[in-house]
């Protein structure tokens, strides 16, 4: 499953399922925060990946993951 969804990600499939336009949803921002991160993690130079735009995206809407804690 996880295979799947990678190369999902990485291929750029997963922009023409985008629902930018739903009120309840966060705009695209969640699913682009997750491809970057896949992206880095399988295509990057560095060999470090942290996934600090996926934990503020996410953390705009579950307080848990907001801050630093």
């Amino acid at each position: 499953m996880t295979t799947e969804l990678t190369k999902y990600f990485l291929l750029g499939y997963y922009k023409k399922d985008l629902n930018t336009s739903n009120p309840l949803g966060l705009g695209g921002k969640l699913a682009n925060a997750y491809n970057e991160l896949i992206r880095e993690m399988w295509l990057g130079s560095s060999g470090k990946t942290a996934p600090h735009t996926l934990k503020q995206v996410v953390g705009k809407r579950v307080a848990k993951f907001s801050g630093f804690g």
